[in-house]
């Protein structure tokens, strides 16, 4: 399915240039010759009514630059059904209900050439003639009962033949110097990708390296110390300059991996697209672009209109506006030129419009900006830019077009759906159905309800009964957020969350993963008890049971849509001391990253190549590898396959447990597995930055140390003591709350409102028994555990009276 899909959008790509032009040839050329054939040179048989409707199923392909980037998925398996209509049975219908006439002969002759125009695969035009002229026979057969040669002559044949052979292979001939145009930029992009990263990776390491020099950057209000050479404000300038550099080598690595895979045929990933407020983006995209002098940045104004906001990528519309800006500064050397960028609000969408007053652009040349690889013939121009402008802009659910009156002016607008437009709430959705969610409850009630509320929002949904299967569960699976409650049997959520943040015996790629990730603790407890905890072991935040559909929406929104970053948990114990083999041919990159991996205490030896490393291990013990992978002699995949092995060692027998760390530059799927399948634990993609370098170095030495695995207990705390104000309190409230029984059955209906009372009643019964033995047994913490559950649960239903003593 995946191929059909790619070949289908490959036809589309090459028919897009001519699409608009015969689309519109076909909604005036029909009707406009059913008057020549009926009145000016009478044939035969003329059909209005077909005429018509293969002229209104041409209207699509005018528009198609237009319509919305989810009828644009579908647009393939319409444009293919309509063209088999509009040519190869409309001509053939034609020419067989006049008998072969020379006129219709001659018309259907030139139908496959515009055929062969819009299809460059010679075995599909093939198909799809053979196969118009079988429908059309079977039609003029069904209707006439007979079809009639009268004016056929056989010398047509050999024309028919020659005609389609050659404008297929004329054809052919263009697609294939098109995909060697392709084939050669793909081929280009891995090294030019490579090349870029290499210094990309040194300026990395190089800040890094001056930053660890550095004083720690000194809080604002912090008194200046004497022993610093530098004054304070400039010891916290030096710092921010650091931090902008890393944030902006950050940024042109994603904009280089974008790039790379719009080259290369992918779309662009959504999967962190995030709301943004427009008049903050612009500002910023302003003051980051890279100005070449003080004129640039005079000749450019941005009117504060409107200010809205809009879900996309922050670096990939600062590209957008980068190379809007680039291209209208190419003439910033004419007379009293200006560039102004303005925002706009409508009823339905929201607009930003660059304009400049440059010399304009012809009017059969504006679509044609947009297509790869054309330029305007400016100097050191590829053609990709706009390209990928469209494409950026179209991913945000967007269109950008460009208007122009040569000689005076050009202007681009882009126009962005609401936040909250069906639009973005599709792309969301989108983004959301690849989201996966861990809901951690030993209460089913309480499972069920939040796994109900992330349902509706399109999430994958994991259930895990209680903190140790969720630890099991994290160890084999991502999850982009889980919901993690606090007291429950064998393992609580304090210790279970604290083994996540730990990266004990989680493979490496999910271990940083869960440095990050968000995970919210759902709680029956006093609140600041609960938040004192969950700061302690390393949960984002805290929410009180029973939690609702807004709360479950607001915490979506809020760590998968907002521009701020979740707190990231820094584990508490740091590998240091360690020798690490450090294999790389540029040796400017060796000694930066030694600096920098020296400061952190671990010991460094070098290797040029992956020959001296194996010659290095056989003579040395050494804990981890650090491998770069494109060298001489032997490259990194070479070499790690041979340390796996084995075969290269006499002394040597950590081969197959030592971890190995791979620094490359390429960073696509078959580069990944090819990795992988080399025996490489984890791999990192230049520019390398300090922190995840390190954090990864850490993962590792520390799932290589064989530790007794932590013991799992059972840890109550005490709950607080409730005044007799709040004892007051709850004579007033109502038994059940029929606001969360509502909603309740608005989620699933009276069927959920009967399986959770039925759960609840079963559980409560378990649970008074339990209380019963705990008293019994004197057990107070377990008294207290089952209190908490049993409020819980109570409160998730709507068992106001029971929920809140």
């Amino acid at each position: 399915m995946q191929i059909l899909k790619n070949k289908a959008r490959e036809i589309i790509e090459h028919a897009e240039p001519n699409l608009g032009v015969v689309g519109l040839f076909g909604f005036l050329g029909y009707p406009v010759y059913y008057l020549i054939w009926t009145y000016i040179f009478p044939q035969p048989y003329e059909n209005l009514p077909l005429r018509i409707f293969c002229a209104f199923i041409s209207i699509p392909w005018v528009l198609y630059r237009f319509i919305p980037k989810k009828l644009k998925d579908i647009f393939p398996v319409y444009f293919f059904i309509s063209l088999f209509i509009v040519i190869p049975f409309f001509f053939s219908f034609m020419m067989l209900k006049n008998e072969f006439s020379v006129v219709w002969a001659m018309s259907t002759m030139a139908g496959l050439f515009l055929l062969t125009l819009l299809i460059s695969d010679r075995i599909l035009v093939s198909i799809m003639t053979g196969a118009g002229f079988m429908a059309a026979y079977v039609t003029v057969l069904t209707l006439d009962g007979r079809v009639s040669f009268t004016y056929f002559i056989p010398e047509y044949i050999p024309i028919f033949i020659f005609s389609i052979a050659g404008s297929i292979i004329a054809s052919h001939k263009q697609q294939q110097a098109y995909k060697s145009k392709i084939a050669l930029m793909k081929s280009l992009s891995g090294s030019i990708a490579h090349e870029m990263r290499n210094p990309l990776n040194a300026i990395t390491n190089a800040i890094a390296s001056v930053q660890n020099t550095l004083p720690v950057k000194p809080g604002v209000d912090a008194a200046a110390k004497s022993y610093y050479r530098l004054s304070h404000s400039g010891l916290i300038n030096i710092h921010n300059i650091i931090e902008d550099s890393s944030h902006t080598l950050s940024s042109a690595n994603k904009i280089i991996d974008s790039i790379l895979t719009s080259l290369q045929g992918g779309e662009v990933v959504v999967d962190e697209f995030i709301r943004i407020k427009s008049e903050n983006a612009i500002e910023t995209a302003l003051s980051r672009f890279p100005y070449n002098d003080v004129k640039e940045k005079k000749v450019i104004s941005f009117e504060k209109c409107m200010n809205f906001d809009f879900l996309g990528d922050r670096d990939l519309f600062f590209f957008v506006i980068f190379n809007l800006l680039k291209n209208a500064l190419y003439y910033k050397d004419r007379n009293n030129f200006h560039i102004s960028i303005t925002t706009d609000v409508t009823a339905l969408s929201n607009i930003i419009r660059v304009k400049d007053n440059g010399p304009g652009i012809k009017a059969k040349n504006i679509e044609q900006i947009f297509e790869s690889f054309y330029t305007s013939n400016k100097k050191g121009g590829n053609g990709l830019g706009l390209s990928f402008c469209r494409r950026v802009v179209d991913s945000f659910g967007g269109t950008i077009v460009c208007n122009s009156k040569e000689g005076e002016w050009t202007e681009f607008t882009i126009t962005l759906p609401k936040y909250y437009s069906k639009t973005v709430r599709e792309i969301k959705r989108n983004i959301l159905r690849k989201k996966r969610i861990l809901v951690t409850d030993d209460d089913s009630s309480n499972r069920l309800i939040i796994s109900k509320y992330l349902s509706e929002l399109h999430c994958q949904i994991d259930q895990a009964e209680n903190g140790l299967q969720a630890v099991a569960m994290v160890s084999e699976k991502r999850y982009d957020l889980i919901f993690m409650d606090f007291e429950m049997p064998f393992l609580n959520g304090d210790r279970a969350v604290k083994l996540i943040r730990s990266a004990q015996n989680i493979d490496p790629s999910l271990a940083l993963h869960y440095r990050d990730v968000p995970i919210v603790g759902i709680t029956s407890l006093p609140m600041p008890e609960a938040t004192e905890r969950a700061e302690r072991n390393g949960m984002n935040e805290v929410l009180a049971k029973p939690v609702s559909v807004a709360t479950t929406k607001k915490i979506i929104e809020k760590y998968f849509f907002s521009d701020a970053s979740p707190d990231r948990y820094e584990s508490e114990i740091t590998v240091s001391n360690k020798r690490i083999l450090l294999v790389d041919d540029n040796e400017t990159s060796r000694r930066i990253m030694r600096a920098l991996l020296e400061n952190y205490g671990y010991h460094i030896e070098q290797a040029f190549n992956g020959r001296e490393a194996l010659s290095l291990l056989e003579k040395e013990d050494f804990d981890l590898i650090l491998m770069d992978v494109d060298m001489p002699v032997m490259d990194g995949i070479e070499a790690t396959k041979a340390i796996r092995s084995g075969k290269n060692f006499f002394r040597f027998r950590a081969g197959k447990t030592i971890p190995i760390i791979a620094i490359t530059g390429n960073n696509d799927e078959q580069s990944s597995r090819n990795l992988k399948e080399a025996g490489v634990d984890f791999h990192l993609c230049k520019p390398v930055f300090k922190d995840k370098l390190i954090a990864t170095i850490n993962v590792l030495l520390k799932n290589n140390i064989q530790e007794e695995k932590p013991m799992i207990s059972n840890t109550h705390f005490e709950s607080e003591q409730k005044g007799s104000d709040f004892w007051t309190t709850i004579q007033s409230e109502k038994i059940l709350d029929s606001a969360i029984i509502d909603e309740l059955r608005e989620i699933g209906g009276d069927e959920l409102i009967v399986t959770l009372f039925e759960t609840f009643i079963d559980d409560a019964e378990k649970f008074t028994a339990g209380l019963d033995e705990a008293v019994g047994n004197q057990d107070l913490k377990q008294f207290d555990h089952l209190i908490h559950t049993l409020k819980g649960t109570s409160g998730s239903i709507g068992a106001h009276k029971m929920y809140l003593p």
